[in-house]
């Protein structure tokens, strides 16, 4: 919640600003099913976390991501293999952790992963993902694959001058 752009709107409805979007999946899980086994979905959305700004770590931001509705077993294993195939078609090179420990309580133990990219030096976290009761999906932070990519081609490090 600490994270979070909470806020009332002018008829004083409590509001808030996407933080990241896969909860909104898991939220409409049974709708997005539609009695179909598993579904699975793109997409690109405008997220905003109520943080301090740092390198390559911004309030407002884009989340690519993939959600993969189901199964979570089967599902983590599609959404690693689509983000690893995405990853690798754009020739970045990159760190993936099968095993990474992620910080947000929808998760199920043990079953996440992350990829980071060495060239972005301590803001190197790029994709972050796992398994949930409703299936399994990763995210993307659109700024930083871009520069990760950027200053890959340039053989530079973000704080290069």
């Amino acid at each position: 919640m600490g994270q979070m752009w909470a806020f009332d709107d002018k008829a004083g409805r409590p509001c808030c600003l996407i933080p990241e979007a896969t909860a909104l999946f898991q939220e409409r899980s049974a709708l997005l099913l539609a009695g179909r086994r598993e579904a699975t979905f793109f997409y690109a959305a405008r997220c905003y976390r109520y943080e301090r700004p740092q390198a390559l770590r911004y309030r407002e931001f884009t989340q690519l991501g993939v959600e993969v509705l189901g199964d979570p077993e089967r599902g983590l294993a599609r959404s690693q293999a689509l983000c690893i195939g995405f990853l690798d078609s754009l020739g970045l090179e990159y760190e993936l952790d099968l095993r990474a420990s992620r910080g947000l309580t929808y998760y199920l133990g043990g079953q996440g992963f992350e990829v980071r990219c060495p060239v972005l030096e301590n803001q190197r976290q790029v994709v972050g993902g796992g398994a949930y009761a409703e299936g399994a999906g990763f995210g993307i932070g659109l700024e930083r694959l871009a520069m990760a990519l950027a200053l890959q081609r340039a053989g530079e490090t973000p704080l290069s001058p």
